[in-house]
């Protein structure tokens, strides 16, 4: 019995990283695919780091990864870049946009109900079945410190952004909502710029994982959190209200959705040129 255990402890550990991904997968797709829930489960790229990192390292292993999220200490301008930086990149695109002749999103939320943005924050950043806790264990907690020690910053980001994309495919499906509204007017082909999206994320998410000495809560979490924040009150047409009622959900213009994608994507570029692909991997800076 002890030595089928040590093999397979020893099986996971070699294959844990595909064996990661897959059980994401089956974990996140399979209430939406048999038509369980409505949606895909957020929690299955977290969910699938504490059943793995259980199995392989024990009570230590959870330790290991939750005091990641615990590193909070770093400079303050690394916290201005995690909470401000994706909408500094909003407006970069939105500025790219009406350069262009599109219009301006009617930024509702900040118009008319500025007095409920901070409860937004909140369950942005706290409710376990949106993006920043629901998935920021496994990809940044998990994945990337793995991938970028056996292949580099560069390759853990090209990697976790791919596979972080097509894992979101479910919500191009959704009845209504930014991301199925704009996969509905592109079609399957949405995946490309999506894909690209998450990816350039992922670069600008490993850099500041690799520059706070490995803090997924600065890099993951509230990087995350800044995404899912600042998108619908910079991008969209959103209302808190009416989403809260559940009569309608945040869109987004497809050509303003794909002016920001250039910029986040140009930003990523410049910023793996200006480090030489390092990412800030293995460089010691004083926090």
């Amino acid at each position: 019995m002890n030595e089928n255990r040590k093999t397979m402890k020893e099986f996971l550990k070699k294959y844990q990283i595909m064996i990661f991904f897959a059980l994401t997968f089956i974990i996140s797709w399979f209430p939406w695919y048999t038509g369980r829930a409505a949606e895909m489960l957020i929690i299955g790229p977290s969910l699938a780091a504490f059943i793995l990192v259980f199995a392989i390292e024990g009570k230590q292993g959870l330790i290991d990864l939750l005091r990641q999220f615990g590193r909070w200490r770093a400079r303050l301008g690394l916290w201005g870049i995690a909470i401000f930086g994706t909408a500094v990149l909003f407006f970069a695109g939105l500025g790219v946009h009406l350069l262009l002749g599109g219009e301006s999103p009617p930024f509702t939320m900040i118009k008319e109900e500025l007095n409920l943005i901070p409860l937004f924050l909140v369950l942005v950043i706290l409710l376990p079945f949106n993006g920043p806790v629901g998935e920021e264990f496994g990809w940044r907690g998990y994945a990337l410190p793995r991938l970028q020690t056996k292949y580099g910053p560069l390759i853990a980001s090209l990697v976790i952004g791919t596979i972080w994309g097509v894992w979101h495919m479910p919500d191009f499906f959704a009845e209504q909502g930014a991301i199925s509204a704009l996969a509905a007017s592109m079609g399957m082909g949405f995946v490309i710029p999506y894909t690209l999206g998450t990816i350039a994320n992922a670069v600008y998410m490993t850099w500041l994982y690799n520059k706070t000495k490995a803090s997924a809560l600065i890099a993951g979490i509230v990087w995350h959190a800044g995404i899912d924040f600042w998108a619908p009150i910079i991008l969209s047409d959103g209302s808190l209200v009416a989403a809260g009622e559940g009569t309608s959900l945040p869109t987004i213009s497809l050509s303003l959705y794909l002016a920001v994608i250039a910029v986040l994507v140009f930003g990523a570029i410049v910023l793996t040129v200006a480090t030489k692909g390092k990412l800030g991997f293995a460089e010691k800076e004083d926090i």
